[in-house]
């Protein structure tokens, strides 16, 4: 193999690993806020097995000679930003976090599709579709959950944080404003790359910290 498609290897599987690395945290993140132990296990159970598709990838990454990929995705630090604010305001419920991990996962697939959309070898190219069953298995367990549960078809984002009947009119009314505003800035800047993520990023997290001062 040469230099230059070890090197393409490891470009494609760096910006995956962001993914998988977005699904470990937001496991992680939904088994700490969920209050149901059931969820809490199944939760914590996907974000060992992110853990463990992040190490798989790693390690290939290394075999074509490139570092370890640790980071997560830009948009992955935005919308943890936005659940923190949103939580500030609402609290966390059971619904809304079924239901960003949903929206999670049909993100972790389409990463998945990205990345078998180039060539690669085939032994590489069976890691990465053995994952991708594993997480369209992960997405239909939460969808029956879902079902199970008898919520609301499941939208994903920002509806799926805010659009649950538990929050009162009013308060869905304030927090959909809210969203819009603060929506409106994150999508100006992730489409104009005018404002910096780290910056938009930094801003959510103000705007949490004088939420739960307040």
């Amino acid at each position: 193999m040469s230099a230059n498609e070890k090197s393409k290897v490891v470009q494609v599987l760096k910006e995956l690993n962001e993914f998988v690395h977005d699904g470990r945290e937001g496991y992680e993140r939904a088994a700490k806020e969920s209050t149901d132990s059931l969820r809490q296990d199944v939760y914590r159970r996907f974000s060992q097995q992110r853990l463990a598709f992040a190490n798989e990838l790693n390690q290939i990454i290394q075999q074509h000679g490139g570092s370890p990929e640790r980071d997560t995705t830009a948009k992955g630090k935005l919308y943890r930003q936005w659940m923190d604010f949103k939580a500030t305001i609402t609290g966390s419920n059971e619904e809304a976090i079924l239901g960003s991990c949903i929206y999670g996962e049909e993100w972790a697939q389409k990463a998945y599709r990205d990345a078998l959309d180039h060539e690669l070898p085939a032994e590489v190219r069976g890691v990465i579709l053995r994952q991708r069953e594993a997480s369209t298995d992960v997405l239909t367990h939460l969808h029956q959950i879902h079902e199970a549960a008898g919520y609301a078809p499941a939208q994903g984002g920002l509806p799926a944080a805010i659009a649950s009947p538990a929050l009162s009119k009013p308060l869905r009314t304030a927090l959909y404003a809210v969203a819009g505003a603060a929506g409106a800035v994150l999508i100006y800047g992730l489409v104009s790359k005018k404002i910096p993520t780290a910056k938009l990023v930094a801003g959510l997290s103000f705007l949490t910290r004088k939420r739960t001062a307040a």
